[in-house]
């Protein structure tokens, strides 16, 4: 068998062991005719190769949130809706419902 195929023999073994649920390693090797001291060795060997690396820290920079002076408005009146942006014109807004309310009635 090649080193390769072994190997993952071995990690499907392991996979194996831990989602069985079996809480001893002698007791899930009998079961599946495995031999312990083998299965000992490659674990060993499986949480060598997979510990975690540690964190790497990136710098983080906070900015304040940029809010708008004004808020926009929006108007709903008989099932008109008037979106204002916050730069609106009064005096055009003021046309705008006087017209509204004309048409309305």
């Amino acid at each position: 068998m090649k080193r390769s195929e072994r190997q993952l023999m071995w990690q499907s073994r392991i996979q194996a062991f831990h989602t069985s649920g079996e809480a001893s390693v002698a007791a899930w090797c009998a079961k599946e005719n495995v031999p312990v001291q083998s299965m000992y060795q490659w674990l060993r060997k499986s949480r060598t190769q997979t510990k975690i690396q540690p964190a790497q820290w990136l710098p983080v920079v906070v900015q304040e949130p940029v809010l708008p002076e004004t808020i926009p408005i929006t108007i709903k009146l008989n099932g008109i809706t008037i979106d204002c942006p916050p730069d609106f014109d009064e005096a055009t807004l003021t046309k705008v419902l006087q017209v509204v309310q004309h048409h309305v009635h």
